[in-house]
Order: structure tokens, then sequence, then C-alpha cells
């Protein structure tokens, strides 16, 4: 008898192990890139225009959730991304969530062309600005052209991206700077001249004026003197570049011997008889993560 009982009992729970040993979910499997896509599809089924904040609130959670399995297993969901950004029609937020998350998740050259293709798509309608400010910046900061990226937060004169670590709010003028200033300002100042001489909007009118001052260049000075003087240019525009080209103006009225002159001197290390091609190249040298040594720069250069 009691050998009886003692295999019964060895049975049940042996049954009950096995039981439990089976896999109850999906997410009990390891996924594959068909699972995976299913998963990023409908996480991101939704319309965030059409949700209160408070429901918006609510689908916060389920987005990192899907990162989070992105990141256990990235062979498989990288796969799935890949196929969800490739297909036409989806949620313009998935596009632009989903396109900044592949660029930054990924360093592969067909990924990096994928997710600028992705985010290009996105009209910054259903996104935190902010993310889409440090995508921007990454990318430059890797040689990558951004510009057309920053071009469309042109259309939004109150975009705000905050920075955690400074306390620092950025609004549209310098959401907008802050990237070129990592970039190679011979490639970009051309195009800001052209953008500014056909834009309307007063408050991009001023963003593209000061990151043509920012540009420190003899072409950007001249861009902004010519904006000035044309007739056929909007107002605000003219009025922008007006401003720009008294603040360098000014600049250049400071005499050698003025303290915040010498102290940036210093930290510069060169004198007020270094020509541009000299500062530049020492700029472009630091130019890579140094926002404030390149603003040093960017101010010393207007002196001459």
């Amino acid at each position: 008898m009691a050998n009886s009982t003692t295999r019964q009992t060895f049975c049940r729970f042996f049954s009950i192990f096995c039981l439990l040993s089976l896999p109850t979910s999906a997410h009990a499997q390891k996924p594959t890139a068909a699972t995976a896509l299913r998963d990023i599809q409908n996480t991101y089924n939704f319309d965030p225009s059409k949700l209160s904040f408070e429901d918006q609130a609510k689908r916060a959670p389920t987005l990192s959730a899907l990162w989070d399995r992105y990141d256990k297993t990235s062979d498989v969901y990288r796969d799935g991304l890949r196929t969800a950004l490739k297909t036409p029609g989806a949620r313009e937020l998935l596009y632009c969530d989903g396109g900044m998350q592949l660029l930054a998740k990924s360093k592969l050259p067909e990924d990096l062309n994928l997710g600028l293709q992705s985010i290009s798509k996105c009209s910054l309608a259903e996104i935190e600005h902010t993310p889409y400010f440090y995508t921007m910046h990454a990318l430059a900061s890797r040689g990558i052209d951004t510009l057309d990226l920053q071009f469309r937060i042109l259309a939004k004169p109150k975009i705000s991206a905050y920075i955690v670590a400074h306390a620092l709010n950025l609004g549209q003028d310098y959401a907008f700077t802050y990237p070129l200033l990592v970039q190679d300002e011979s490639k970009y100042v051309p195009r800001l001249a052209e953008r500014a001489r056909i834009e309307k909007d007063p408050t991009a009118s001023a963003t593209l004026t000061k990151a043509l001052f920012y540009a420190a260049m003899s072409q950007a000075e001249s861009a902004l003197k010519s904006l000035v003087s044309g007739a056929s240019y909007a107002p605000a525009t003219r009025n922008s570049a007006a401003k720009m080209v008294e603040q360098a103006t000014f600049i250049r009225s400071l005499v050698a011997s003025d303290s915040n002159i010498r102290k940036l001197s210093e930290l510069i290390g060169m004198d007020n008889s270094a020509g541009e091609t000299e500062l530049r190249s020492n700029a472009f040298d630091q130019r890579r993560g140094a926002h404030r040594a390149r603003c040093l720069y960017g101010v010393y250069l207007s002196l001459i």
C-alpha cells in the first residue's frame, strides 16, 4: 500500500511538472521574425492624436516593454522591425519611433538608410520632440548629413527639446542649430542661405539667420548681408538677418583687451592674429561631441 501511494504521489507531481514545463504563450517561446513583426505592428496600432492625454500615458509602458523585448532578442526583432518599416501604409508613429529606434540600435549601413527613410515620413505631429532632436544630433556627430531632417522642424514654431543633463530647454532656433555645430559649415551654409531666401515664417526666418550667424564663415556673413539688402525677401527674414549682422558688428567692436575676449583667447589657445583657416582647422579637430568648445570657436571666428 505504501509503495502504491508513493508511486501515485510521484506520478501526480511529475504530471504537474510536465504541464508547467509546456509553453503557455507565444512569449514563452523564442520569437520569430513573424511574431516579432506582429508584436511591433500590434503595439503601434493606435493614433495618438485620437487619444486623450491619460490614454496616451497608459500606452507609454507598452512601447517601453516592446523595446525591452527587442533588446532581449534583437536578432529576430531587428528583422521584424525592418519589415514593419518597409511596409507601406503603416502608422506614422511606427515610422517615426521605429525609425529612430533602428538608428539607435543598429550601425549597419542598410539600417541607417532604412531608418532615415522612415523618419523622413514623420511630420513631428505624433512624437516627442526631444528624441527627434537627440537622433539628429547623434547622426550629425557620426558625420551624416541631417539638414533635411532639421528643415522639418522649421514647420514647428513651438518645438521644444529638453536636455536633462543641463536642465536646458531648446526652442526651435537652438534645436535646429546645435546639430549643425558638429558638421562641416561649407556643406550646409549654401543650403541655409537658399532656404532663408524663400522662407516666409517669422520664427523659421529667425532660426535660419541665427544658424548662419553661428556658422561663423565669411560666406555665411555675406549671405546675411545679402538677405538684409534684398528687397524681394520677406520682411521677417530681412529683419532677422539685420539683427545677426548687427551682432557680428558688435563683436568686432570689442577690443582685444576686453576681459571676455582675453579669456576666450586663453580657452581656445589662439591669439587675435590667427586667421580663419587656422581657427577653422583647430575647430574641426574638436568638433565631434564638443559643443562648448565649438561655440567658443564660432564666436571667436566672428571677430575676424
